[in-house]
């Protein structure tokens, strides 16, 4: 096999021939982003390093965007309004000054006479944090009480309802979950630093706090600060007068990392005073918090501006990726970070991470669109923060009930179950549903960010034959996610196979989810920032809809306990997934454990191929990218598509590999079936669901270079010939096939391994097929498991 440097897919003609010596045909269907594949959970204990290899990829890509485009683009700000007007207390009052120059003083200090030190300035950010808690709290917008919102000191405390002890510095939520008494004083309340439990549910931004000169945001740009001086003191600066820096300008940085801190059942220790190391004193929750705090202040200052900015970036992502990924469903985040005077503000949604250029809180004039940018965040809806609209408020209010904050997230750390949601397509098309459970989450800003739950529908018992619904109180699958609004749905894929499935081909219809009701909701192209930055980014932001999908409950691989039926189970997989590529034209692209399922009917196991979200058919894969998305679940994922120089597009044998990887982890990594109970540590392949793109792909390229005897678990002994016979069906392939070189014309070396020029990429030469893993999976334990299909001839071209 040839190492793995050799092994990077390259370059190719532009106009290679059917099967070329050189590599794959070049084809667009998958779209080489880094930053698409889904990150499989697994049970893997997440460690915050990892977690940000991903944020990397995400906040690579960022669009940066002036003040004022920021303002009116994602804030909704009109430009044209006066600035004056939005402010409770204007720039001039006492309070404001005071306020400002309380913070200031803390954080530059004050000028000292002629010499160039300046006195007066804190020693730590965290002096920084109640001043400007003070200052940011005053710039309110005239409203109802309901609607006031309170930035609140969240530091040391970490914010619940997630794996990682994520903890911004500040957090605004609303002032009723406080249910202050008439005689308690708000802002002692929030002197006091005593505010615990908040969850990500209820967190509506955050802002995160530096005390490096500025240096962690950056240089601001005087070109546009002059743009600013020269517009009118009481209106927004016009973008037609400053100047835009565009996301190809914006200068990236080396990566730097956080803590290591996870939830765990275990209090860490320290030697007791004048005992040495043989008596350990119990640290107190807030004793960790601080001394992790003191760890991270450390590790800062030994960093250079350029890797602190890189830090501060990631640092902000992992606070919008909680926010995504936990907590009420939301379709994008909003943050703050300020350094010193020095304040840039952030937004991050399901396409793009966007960054304002950073402003000077000293300067007059910044200090006037500043308050107006902060104002009109205190007054944003629920939708305009991004939250999920048409989450029911009547009976409990999710966001200001004081319950809240006194929750019990042991058996509900999302913080999900109960809310009501009523989604509207049309009159036709309306459904009200209440979250039972959460099934499956997705991490991550980019991306689909698939929320799946159990709902029961619980719409009005005279409603529910108007809009078409049948199963008033029963319990069924929700699934929310956010395609690209150009992608084939996933209910239409499904439905062409559905319709496909006639005699003799109705055996397919007991292997495919049943959908009752798919509802699409699209973005207000000029009400949400979604469409206004769609309308500026153009080609470089991808436009994407929520998709509210309603199916039939299915059964997870978790709730059998046969090995048989499981075995059954993987082979009816096979043969769909080959029905459905050959007869059909779909490729399905995103196999996974958590996308294989079963129904049982009269006793009988059927397993059932889940998921269609990144599948395609073969026309749409072959005229370009139908999304920004790597197609996958990185631990299953063939070694090809995690090399981001691979040209190939996504092929049949593509999926056959991961469902080899999925019966690989399965029998590896856990030691019962019932409940997929996990194996002792260290589990096997465990990198795989950790690593990034790149890790991965060496682990596995490292793998299956090795045929060293498999941790197969005690339980799973019977699926050794399976597991062993698919690798060396991989491993030959991979060993067998030619180079990729980087220029076809460097075919000259005399160490070149001779080869064909008839090699047939599509199959790594007929080694990965259907044919050949049908002859490993159509017997479990030497007795034929159940066709449901014998097949079709091979396709003739060998492209998919």
């Amino acid at each position: 096999m040839e190492p793995i440097p050799e092994d990077h897919p390259s370059q190719i003609t532009q106009t290679p021939p059917k099967k070329s010596t050189h590599g794959p045909k070049v084809v667009d269907s998958t779209p080489q982003s880094k930053r698409a594949a889904t990150h499989a959970r697994d049970e893997v204990p997440q460690v915050i390093e990892e977690v940000n290899k991903f944020l990397e990829d995400d906040v690579s890509d960022k669009v940066v965007l002036t003040l004022d485009e920021f303002a009116t683009i994602i804030l909704g700000l009109d430009p044209k309004c006066g600035i004056e007007e939005k402010f409770t207390l204007g720039p001039e009052s006492e309070a404001v000054k005071d306020a400002f120059q309380a913070y200031l003083k803390l954080a530059i200090g004050e000028a000292d006479g002629d010499k160039k030190r300046r006195k007066g300035r804190a020693n730590d950010e965290k002096e920084l944090y109640q001043p400007l808690v003070d200052l940011l709290n005053l710039f309110t917008c005239a409203g109802e009480d309901i609607d006031e919102r309170i930035f609140y000191v969240q530091d040391p405390r970490p914010v619940l309802g997630s794996l990682l002890e994520r903890k911004p510095d500040l957090g605004v939520i609303y002032a009723q979950l406080l249910d202050l008494a008439e005689n308690e004083s708000l802002s002692e309340c929030l002197a006091e630093n005593d505010i615990k439990g908040v969850f990500w549910g209820i967190l509506l931004f955050f802002v995160e706090v530096k005390h490096k000169k500025g240096n962690f945001i950056g240089a601001i740009d005087t070109d546009l600060a002059l743009a600013v001086r020269a517009t009118s003191t009481n209106q927004v600066p016009s973008s037609s007068r400053m100047l835009t820096r565009s996301a190809a300008k914006a200068k990236e940085f080396p990566t730097s990392h956080t803590s290591n801190l996870t939830r765990s059942n275990e209090s860490p220790s320290v030697p007791a005073a004048g005992e040495g190391s043989k008596r350990k004193v119990e640290l107190t929750e807030e004793q960790r918090y601080k001394q992790v705090k003191a760890e991270e202040v450390k590790a800062e200052a030994k960093l250079t501006p350029t890797q602190g900015q890189r830090r501060t970036r990631i640092q902000c992502a992992s606070y919008a990726k909680e926010m995504l990924s936990h907590g009420f469903i939301r379709n994008h985040a909003i943050g703050i970070v300020a350094d010193d005077n020095v304040v840039r503000f952030q937004y991050y949604d399901h396409s793009k991470v966007v960054e304002s250029t950073a402003l000077n809180i000293s300067d007059d004039e910044w200090k006037k669109l500043f308050m107006a940018m902060i104002c009109q965040l205190s007054k944003l809806d629920h939708e305009k923060l991004g939250f999920v609209p048409r989450l029911h408020l009547d009976t409990f209010d999710h966001f200001r009930n004081s319950e809240q904050l006194a929750r019990d997230l042991k058996d509900d750390p999302e913080g999900l179950v109960g809310a009501t949601y009523t989604f509207t397509e049309s009159p036709q098309s309306r459904i009200t549903v209440t979250i039972v459970k959460v099934l499956y989450r997705a991490e991550g800003i980019i991306g689909r960010s698939s929320v799946v739950a159990e709902v029961r529908c619980v719409c009005s018992a005279n409603r529910c034959p108007k809009s078409g619904c049948r199963w008033h109180g029963e319990t069924k699958i929700m699934k929310i996610s956010f395609p690209g609004s150009d992608r084939v749905s996933e209910p239409e894929l499904i439905s062409k196979a559905a319709k496909k499935a006639q005699s003799p081909d109705d055996w397919a219809l007991n292997h495919l989810p049943h959908i009752i009701l798919s509802i699409t909701i699209k973005y207000h192209p000029l009400d949400s920032a979604q469409g206004r930055l769609k309308a500026h980014l153009k080609e470089n932001y991808e436009e994407r809809v929520m998709r509210v999908t309603i199916y039939e409950k299915l059964q997870p691989l978790s709730e059998l306990e046969d090995l048989r039926e499981l075995a059954q189970v993987f082979y009816d997989i096979l043969q769909i997934h080959q029905w459905l590529y050959e007869c059909v034209e779909i490729l399905h692209r995103d196999l996974s454990i958590g996308n294989i399922m079963f129904r049982r009917k009269e006793g009988e196991v059927y397993g059932v191929l889940n998921d269609f979200d990144l599948s395609s058919t073969v026309d749409r894969m072959a005229q370009g990218p139908s999304s920004k998305e790597r197609t996958g679940t990185r631990p299953f994922m063939s070694p090809d598509l995690l090399n981001s120089r691979w040209k190939g597009g996504h092929l049949p044998r593509h999926d056959l590999e991961s469902l080899f990887y999925i019966i690989l982890c399965l029998v590896c990594r856990y030691d019962e079936l019932y409940g997929l109970k996990p194996c002792a540590e260290p589990r096997p392949f465990t990198k795989w669901f950790v690593g990034s793109d790149a890790d991965v792909y060496a682990y596995k390229h490292s793998f299956l270079n090795d045929k060293s005897d498999l941790d197969i678990q005690p339980y799973f002994t019977n699926f050794e010939p399976w597991v062993i016979d698919l690798r060396d069906c991989l491993l030959n392939g991979y060993r067998g096939r030619p180079y990729l070189e980087s220029n076809p014309e460097n075919q000259a070396s005399k160490f070149a391994r001779p080869h064909s020029v008839d090699y047939d990429w599509d199959t790594l030469d007929g080694t990965v097929t259907y044919k050949n893993f049908r002859l490993v999976m159509s017997t479990f334990q030497n007795v034929p498991l159940e066709t449901r299909w014998p097949g079709t001839k091979p396709r003739t071209d060998s492209s998919p």
